[in-house]
């Protein structure tokens, strides 16, 4: 028996496991399976989308139909000390921006926006380990969410 050939059958067996499971990462989760908890206040609407921002952090995404389309964005903390938090983001094509940031124990925003539906929403998250806005891990995301 070769030992050599089996090793790298085994490697090959667990390549298109790695695979899926990077895949996955960048796939928002459903908020009814959602592995983050329960959504925090202060959106309107149904979380729509959860994106990973570090090991100790997540962005959320809320829309309702109420307003002609309302989205929601909000960076949330995972821990309880206070931290950098950030939330941007952009209706495109109609000029919209809004933005909140500073040292929160729990989350950045509720940055909302009105009049979505037909448009694609962009958005840019950052969190830090701790106080300083410097040291942050930083997440951009284009186009998504479109009605």
């Amino acid at each position: 028996m070769n030992v050599k050939r089996i090793a790298s059958n085994s490697a090959l067996i667990a390549a298109p496991a790695v695979i899926a499971l990077a895949a996955s990462l960048l796939v928002p989760t459903p908020a009814a399976a959602d592995s983050l908890g329960a959504p925090t206040g202060g959106c309107p609407g149904m979380r729509v989308g959860t994106y990973r921002l570090s090991g100790s952090s997540h962005i959320e995404v809320y829309y309702s139909p109420a307003r002609g389309g309302t989205n929601c964005l909000k960076t949330v903390s995972e821990k309880s000390s206070r931290r950098y938090l950030q939330v941007w983001g952009t209706v495109l094509g109609t000029g919209k921006v809004n933005s909140d940031e500073g040292l929160f124990r729990s989350y950045a925003g509720p940055v909302v926006f009105t009049g979505t539906n037909g448009h694609c929403i962009s958005l840019t998250a950052k969190a830090s380990p701790g106080t300083n806005p410097g040291n942050v891990t930083r997440r951009s995301l284009d186009a998504l969410h479109c009605g």
